[in-house]
């Protein structure tokens, strides 16, 4: 129970945090937002193309959109946990009995948290401009699964670059790297059978394009379970290592 009761208090302390500054949760939405509006306006006309998936680019991209806000949202939240080592609340925190693993485990759900309620927020306005989700409620809730599996990768990711090298060049570095590649070599954007050869051969290497195209037919057609299954699988094994490879790391910081 002491894990429990560590994790939750630890979960209850972020949550406060955000309540008092809930602007930032739209801030870090700007971007997605821009794409949103954007880039439906600047590739309207390829739903017109013979083999398109859709009738409306906007209902086709928006599935995408929703998964890539996982990967732009978590991928720099470690900087929390940057600031509490650089200003020596970590230490402080850690000579308590607090549960070491409900720690960080706490402060990545926290940023899961964040990241649903984003997910949610683009949602609806997805759908105040126009777009149905075709399997509704039940579809809503698979898809928010989807999208925190990888918000835990990411998150996880960014906390253990955080806490091994106690700098924030790697997190900005990484995550410069990876988030718009990871885009590109997905079916955000386009179909992958609009796509080329070796652009389709790093799709199936992305576990990014994986959850994109689980999340999209729950938008647009019906269930297909095969990509569910995908969809949760391959994220889930990359958010089991990221998280891993997060508390193995904070299990020897300060040693």
């Amino acid at each position: 129970m002491s894990f429990l009761n560590d994790l939750w208090h630890t979960l209850w302390k972020h949550i406060r945090v955000t309540l008092r500054q809930p602007v930032w949760i739209f801030f870090s939405m700007i971007q997605p937002l821009i794409w949103l509006l954007l880039f439906t306006q600047l590739f309207k006309n390829i739903s017109m193309m013979p083999g398109f998936p859709s009738e409306n680019y906007l209902e086709f991209f928006a599935p995408g959109l929703i998964v890539m806000l996982a990967v732009f949202s978590s991928a720099y939240t470690g900087f929390d946990m940057l600031e509490d080592i650089n200003l020596g609340v970590l230490d402080k925190i850690l000579v308590t009995p607090v549960n070491r693993y409900a720690l960080i485990l706490g402060t990545i759900l926290d940023s899961t948290m964040n990241l649903t309620i984003q997910a949610l927020i683009v949602i609806g306005i997805a759908y105040m401009m126009g777009v149905d989700i075709a399997t509704g409620f039940p579809g809503i809730i698979l898809i928010l699964g989807i999208v925190s599996l990888l918000g835990l990768s990411f998150s996880g990711l960014s906390h253990a670059l955080v806490i091994v090298t106690k700098s924030h060049v790697p997190i900005v570095v990484v995550a410069n790297m990876i988030t718009l590649p990871l885009m590109f070599t997905s079916s955000v954007m386009i179909p992958k059978e609009f796509a080329p050869e070796w652009i389709c051969t790093l799709m199936r290497l992305n576990p990014v394009n994986y959850a994109v195209e689980a999340v999209r037919p729950l938008f647009i057609s019906s269930y297909d379970w095969t990509k569910l299954f995908s969809g949760f699988i391959v994220p889930g094994i990359f958010a089991f290592i990221a998280v891993t490879a997060a508390v193995l790391a904070f299990r020897r910081f300060g040693d």
